[in-house]
């Protein structure tokens, strides 16, 4: 296969393995993909800007092409397609992950040709939803990395390979037995449509005041310096008038630059690399982070990655969407965002998290709080998910409605939850449930957020949900949604 850059045609290896289609098969299945089916509204009771699709992300990912051929799929400046993708997919490690509680959450068990079919028609309708100058992060380990190293220059072209980063998490150890050095990284590849969008990221690094190459002048200034490189005299004697000029011992002309201080540390400003040894991984999340979804990535990655490859207003799309750090961050840093996935447990738990941003640590600064509710969302369903987020029937509920003459409230008592899950795992009662959402006035389509109430509060209220009668609007719909991610739907009128 050979890609042509304009320039010369660069021949690109390829993967051979059984049951490979072709790209032009993977884009033909495109034509006449259902339209996105709104299953619940977050925040408004209009359309919103932006989605979560419950659903497989093969079907997610061809409405979503239709979407972008139908011109509804625009970023700010008016190009088509999504601006920036950052996918966390399966890395093949024929395991089942499980949340805090033993929920399910998915199953990684595909392996070899397998996996990288899976995974490349995957890549091939992302590739068609970017934007000309979009961009796709790939984050993978070292078991699959490198094929799909090989499948991307395959889709794209080496020629449009940027990055391969190392996310150098650290913390972990190798068994004396092992017999090899620990495996302490990540592999992120990064590649760019025609052109791309990068502003230069900087992080600070604290030395103490002293360190070897760090020097102190005249005015009491710390500095380092660099080399001269291609400056030019005129260049140079307009940097020794601004006292940017350092001579060593020998005479030679090396460049100044001041740094800044703190107490008895001074601080670099450095360029961000390809080799991120900073971010510590999911293990040391602050509490008000974490999840309890398994393999969740720490919100500092995401907020690189968001940060450097687009800007304010732009769509970010996450295909594997999992806990929603790509849609927290992208929601903080004032982007729109997409998250697909198929499994119950990460659409619940995405719910929860955009729903109560407000309050958790802020994505330009962590040390601050997030101080915005999370902008209106829409759950959109892909294909035929056939399960309880799509229809609301996993869960069994026994609750009894009723009215307050005095007070004039509807009373929702919540009496008893089941699911075969949580007697799997045996939770028993009422602790299963997670949430109980409120729609006062149910149009029969397309649930709309009037009020949640997660467990904490529901234990506290004694699991007897109260609301003015005035505020009906007609019918009712009550979804009550368990720690799986089982919904139970129940429309009527509860007064």
């Amino acid at each position: 296969m050979a890609k042509n850059t304009g320039k010369e045609t660069v021949a690109a290896c390829e993967l051979a393995y059984p049951g490979k289609e072709t790209e032009e098969s993977v884009l033909a299945s495109v034509d006449g993909a259902p339209e996105l089916e709104p299953v619940k509204a977050f925040g408004t009771r209009r359309a919103a800007g932006n989605l979560l699709i419950y659903g497989d992300n093969l079907d997610g990912l061809k409405s979503l092409i239709m979407e972008k051929r139908a011109g509804r799929l625009k970023n700010p400046d008016g190009s088509d397609g999504v601006r920036l993708i950052y996918i966390d997919p399966p890395f093949s490690t024929k395991l089942e992950f499980k949340g805090k509680k033993d929920q399910k959450a998915y199953n990684d068990k595909l392996v070899g040709a397998e996996f990288v079919e899976f995974l490349r028609k995957r890549i091939i309708l992302l590739k068609e939803l970017l934007a000309d100058d979009g961009s796709i992060f790939v984050h993978l380990d070292w078991k699959m990395a490198h094929h799909m190293k090989v499948v991307m220059d395959e889709i794209f072209g080496p020629e449009n390979f940027l990055n391969d980063i190392m996310w150098s998490y650290g913390g972990r150890g190798a068994k004396a037995i092992a017999g090899q050095f620990s495996r302490n990284h990540d592999i992120i590849l990064w590649y760019k449509n025609k052109t791309h969008i990068f502003n230069q990221l900087f992080v600070e690094r604290r030395v103490r005041k002293g360190e070897a190459g760090f020097r102190k002048d005249g005015h009491g200034r710390w500095f380092k310096t660099s080399p001269r490189g291609d400056y030019t005299d005129k260049s140079i004697a307009g940097l020794r008038e601004a006292g940017r000029v350092h001579e060593t011992s020998n005479g030679k002309i090396r460049i100044k630059y001041f740094l800044r201080e703190d107490g008895d540390y001074i601080i670099e400003d450095k360029l961000v690399g390809d080799v991120w040894d900073d971010i510590p991984d999911a293990m040391h999340l602050n509490g008000g982070e974490k999840t309890g979804y398994p393999t969740q990535k720490p919100e500092a990655l995401l907020r690189r990655i968001v940060s450097a490859a687009s800007n304010e207003g732009d769509i970010v799309l996450d295909a594997f969407a999992g806990s929603g750090t790509t849609l927290a961050v992208a929601e903080k840093l004032g982007r729109k965002w997409v998250g697909i996935d198929s499994g119950k447990l990460s659409v619940h738990t995405m719910e929860k998290r955009l729903l109560t941003l407000k309050g958790t640590p802020d994505a330009k600064d962590p040390k601050k709080k997030y101080l915005k509710k999370c902008s209106p969302f829409t759950l959109m369903v892909a294909g035929d998910p056939g399960c309880a987020v799509a229809h609301g029937q996993a869960l069994s509920v026994k609750s009894r409605y009723s009215v307050d003459e005095q007070t004039g409230e509807c009373i929702i008592k919540i009496e008893r939850v089941s699911s075969p899950e949580a007697k799997a795992v045996g939770i028993k009662g009422l602790d299963s449930l997670s949430c109980v959402m409120l729609d006062l006035g149910f149009n029969g389509r397309t649930f709309h957020l009037d009020t949640v109430y997660y467990a904490a509060e529901l234990k506290e209220l004694g699991y007897a949900v109260r609301f003015p009668q005035d505020k009906l609007r007609g019918e009712v719909l009550i979804i009550y949604a368990d720690i799986f991610g089982n919904e139970n739907w129940f429309a009527g009128n509860v007064s």
